[in-house]
């Protein structure tokens, strides 16, 4: 037992992460099918124009869910910037589950509600999932640079000769003492 607590120990934040992120995704998951088998209803005939719009209402509530609760510690870059990011990823993932359908009704030739859902859950979504996963943490939602990769120069934190005197250092006899080149202070 205890390797396994070691483990969860050691991975503890992702493990965290990927079930918020989940559940987002299971959360978007449901609108997206809503909107789409509702689109596939209302717009016989246009599975392509279902899935992209059922992936872009589905793209909002997924942004909505990660900025405010997945990633909600994650350094915010520029709000405008993190918004196009977000939404090029997407769209690139849409493009992803587009082309499953596509393949699917003009490939295969079938275009019926079951086998555009199984292209486009089964086939699109994982992929375009996968991809959204590494897109999010690498360039929308970035870690903020710990404090050992921040490179800060030596006079930030300190003067280089506390006393005024460049070239040398008092010893407690009141004279002055060379001061020895170091790499580090």
């Amino acid at each position: 037992m205890t390797i396994v607590r070691a483990l969860y120990s050691r991975f503890e934040h992702i493990v965290h992460e990927l079930s918020k992120f989940g559940t987002v995704g299971a959360i978007a998951l449901v609108v997206n099918m809503g909107v789409f088998n509702v689109l596939l209803i209302a717009l016989k005939d246009k599975q392509l124009v279902a899935t992209v719009l059922s992936t872009v209402v589905a793209t909002f509530v997924a942004y909505l869910g990660n900025r405010h609760w997945t990633y909600k510690d994650r350094d915010k870059i520029d709000r405008h910037r993190e918004m196009i990011f977000f939404f090029l990823i997407n769209g690139v993932a849409a493009v992803i589950e587009v082309v499953f359908v596509f393949i699917t009704k003009y490939g295969l030739g079938h275009d019926g509600t079951i086998a555009v859902n199984i292209a486009k859950y089964c086939f699109g979504l994982p992929l375009g999932m996968l991809f959204r996963l590494y897109c999010y943490r690498t360039f929308v939602f970035p870690e903020a640079p710990k404090e050992a990769d921040v490179i800060v120069p030596a006079s930030a934190h300190a003067p280089l000769f506390p006393d005024a005197t460049p070239a040398a250092v008092h010893t407690a006899h009141g004279r002055p003492q060379p001061v020895a080149e170091t790499a580090s202070r």
